[in-house]
C-alpha cells in the first residue's frame, strides 16, 4: 500500500498510517488539527486497492483538492488539499517493502518446422524486364514576347499599340470602426484588471475578519454559547446581550442553530472595524440575510453585532 503523508505550509509533515482516519478538531480523531476554520469530524482519508482517498464529511467549511470543493475523490502526489483554510500538500511515497509477484508461464512443447522437399522441377526464370518507352519529343521553344515600346503590325501593316499593365491596387488602411472597437476592448480590459484588482485587496484585508466571524459561527452551532459570550463578542456587544439573550438569539435562527457554511459578498474594513453583509446557510432552512460587525479588541476580532433581515421587519 502507497503511504500518504500531508506537509503542511509550516511545520512538521503528518504521516497517515491507518486506513481510515478521521481529519477534524475533535480529539477522537485519527488526525487532529487546531485551526478555527476545520470541523470536529471535516473528512475522511481512505486507502482503497492502492489509492488514498477523501471524503468529506458533511464539514461547514468544505474539503477542496486544488481549490475545488469535493465531496469525495481520489488524491495524487503534488495535489494541494484543503480542510477549510488550513491547507496541505499531498505527498504519495510507494512502500519500498511491497514486493511484486512476476507470472510463472508453463512450459511449452516447441515444434520442429518440417522441411520441405525439393521442387520436382526446377523454377521458371523470371521474365524479362521490358525496354524502357523512349523519351517524349522536346516542346517546341516559345517564342520572346516583343520587346517593351514597340508594336507588332497588323496584316495591313499598321502598328497595333501596346496597351500597359494596370497598376497593382494599393493596400487598404484599417477602418475608424476597427480602432474604435480595439479602443473600447482595451478600455473594458482595464476596467476588469481594476475591478479584480480592488475586490481582491478587499477580500485580503477583511480575510482575518471573516475567519474570526465562521469560527464564532461554528462555536455557536456547536452549543458553545459561553464561550463565545465571554471570548468571542466585544465589550459593548456584552453589555447589551447577555448569555441567555445570545441564547434566545441562536435559538431563532437556523442560520446560527444549525449553521452549514457563510457567505459574505459584501465587506468592509476601517482600522479596527470591519463590516460583512451576505447569507448564512442552514441544514435545514432557507438562506438569511445577515450583517455581522466586528471590531478588534486586544489584537483579536470580536463581533460588535450581528443583525437578521428578518428581526428589522
Amino acid at each position: 500500500m502507497a503511504r500518504l503523508r500531508l506537509v503542511p505550509i509550516s511545520g512538521n509533515p503528518i504521516d497517515v498510517t491507518q486506513s481510515p482516519s478521521l481529519v477534524g478538531r475533535d480529539p477522537g480523531c485519527e488526525i487532529v488539527v487546531t485551526d478555527g476554520s476545520a470541523s470536529r469530524r471535516h473528512a475522511r482519508l481512505e486507502s482503497r486497492e492502492g489509492t488514498w482517498w477523501v471524503v468529506d464529511q458533511a464539514s461547514a467549511n468544505g474539503t477542496y483538492v486544488n481549490s475545488l470543493k469535493v465531496g469525495e475523490t481520489a488524491l495524487r502526489n503534488g495535489q494541494e488539499l484543503r480542510f477549510g483554510a488550513l491547507a496541505f500538500r499531498v505527498d504519495i511515497m510507494e512502500d519500498p517493502e511491497a514486493t511484486v509477484s512476476s507470472p510463472i508461464l508453463p512450459e511449452q512443447t516447441v515444434l520442429a518446422a518440417p522441411v520441405p522437399s525439393p521442387p520436382a522441377h526446377p523454377p521458371a526464370p523470371p521474365p524479362p524486364i521490358p525496354a524502357a518507352p523512349p523519351p517524349p519529343p522536346p516542346r517546341s521553344a516559345v517564342p520572346p514576347p516583343p520587346a517593351p515600346g514597340r508594336g507588332r503590325r497588323a496584316a495591313g501593316g499598321a502598328p497595333v499599340a501596346q496597351i500597359p499593365a494596370g497598376a497593382a491596387p494599393a493596400k487598404k488602411g484599417r477602418g475608424p470602426f476597427f480602432w474604435i472597437g480595439a479602443g473600447c476592448c482595451g478600455c473594458l480590459l482595464l476596467v476588469v484588471l481594476f475591478a479584480g484588482i480592488l475586490g481582491g485587496g478587499v477580500w485580503f484585508m477583511t480575510r482575518g475578519a471573516a475567519e474570526a466571524a465562521q469560527a464564532r459561527l461554528q462555536q455557536l452551532r456547536d452549543g458553545e454559547i459561553t464561550a463565545v459570550w465571554q471570548n468571542g463578542l466585544s465589550t459593548a456587544y456584552k453589555a447589551t446581550l447577555d448569555p441567555q439573550g445570545l441564547e434566545d438569539l441562536v435559538a431563532r435562527h437556523p442560520g446560527l442553530r444549525e449553521y452549514r457554511d457563510a457567505t459574505f459578498w459584501r465587506r468592509s474594513v476601517d482600522d479596527k472595524r470591519a463590516v460583512l453583509a451576505g447569507v448564512l446557510t442552514s441544514a435545514s432552512g432557507p438562506p438569511e440575510a445577515v450583517t455581522i460587525r466586528l471590531v478588534k479588541e486586544g489584537g483579536e476580532w470580536k463581533i460588535d453585532e450581528i443583525r437578521f433581515e428578518t428581526d428589522e421587519r
